[in-house]
């Protein structure tokens, strides 16, 4: 049995050979970015949230909010990487094959949160194909809300 030490209501396990977890990548794949295909609902501006059900109203408010608009969800290309997430438009796979493998990925770019600027990621309960996280922006203490739905297959 491998020697544990209580640190508060946690159990911590001392040696990491005998963690039985299996990490889902390795950590070459996270400097490269794991990619995810999902379809984009909307981000938009929220107030400092002050409890974890704040956050969740927060998250959830976008996509009622967009739902109540009848936005279409874009598909896009979702990459987490230690550097931050981004988010990119997907392109047409018709106009892929037309014009080549040559096009500007810096026009298709919807958003990008370095890693330090995110305060909170999470699914929605209700809906596990919904998630969110909420993001500082660069200009100032603003916080923001962005919300995607995974492709369902």
């Amino acid at each position: 049995m491998p020697a544990k030490k209580k640190h508060g209501q946690y159990d911590i396990i001392t040696d990491d050979l005998y963690d039985c977890r299996i990490p889902l990548h390795n950590e070459v794949a996270y400097q490269h970015g794991i990619h995810f295909e999902a379809k984009y609902i909307g981000s938009m501006e929220i107030p400092r949230p002050g409890t974890r059900i704040e956050i969740v109203a927060a998250m959830r408010r976008v996509r009622y909010e967009f739902k109540a608009r009848a936005m279409k969800k874009k598909p896009v290309d979702i990459t987490v990487s230690v550097d931050g997430v981004k988010v990119v438009l997907q392109r047409n796979k018709k106009k892929r094959q037309k014009d080549g493998a040559v096009w500007d990925e810096s026009k298709l770019l919807v958003m990008f949160h370095p890693i330090y600027r995110i305060f909170y990621v999470s699914h929605d309960s209700q809906d596990l194909q919904i998630f969110s996280y909420i993001a500082r922006d660069g200009a100032g203490n603003t916080l923001s809300a962005m919300s995607s739905s995974a492709l369902k297959r």
